[in-house]
């Protein structure tokens, strides 16, 4: 499965590079890349804090899927921009590449045979995909 974002992400980096690249003459598509594994860090924070035994300071522990989600999104998206500033990379840029490596994932897992995700969760609680 980790492979599948690779190829997506991959995908839309070479055409999201091409295109800012001629425009602005600098390549960010390797955020998208890197961005794209980002809603799966909710299996190493449910983990984490498991072993650390917060959940209690949690409502409800952190499982797969939690930040398959249009608020994580936006959230790892300034943090990434953020982060990047100090690297003197553009905030509008490396905001919208970070997007469009979450938004790489989240057209992979679209198409998941199994239960959806609560990937509207601001809106709506309710899970989408095609399972």
């Amino acid at each position: 499965m980790l492979i599948e974002h690779w190829i997506y992400s991959t995908a839309i980096a070479i055409i999201a590079g091409m295109i800012h690249l001629r425009r602005t003459g600098r390549d960010y598509s390797w955020i998208i890349i890197a961005s794209a594994f980002a809603p799966d860090f909710d299996i190493v924070a449910g983990e984490l804090l498991k072993k650390l035994d917060l959940n209690s300071l949690i409502s409800t522990p952190i499982r797969h899927g939690d930040f398959h989600n249009i608020a994580f999104l936006l959230l790892f998206a300034t943090t990434a921009a953020l982060g990047l500033r100090l690297a003197g990379m553009r905030f509008l840029d490396s905001f919208l590449f970070a997007g469009f490596g979450e938004g790489a994932h989240k057209m992979k897992n679209v198409r998941l045979p199994c239960h959806g995700y609560r990937s509207r969760w601001p809106m709506t609680k309710q899970g989408w995909g095609i399972g």
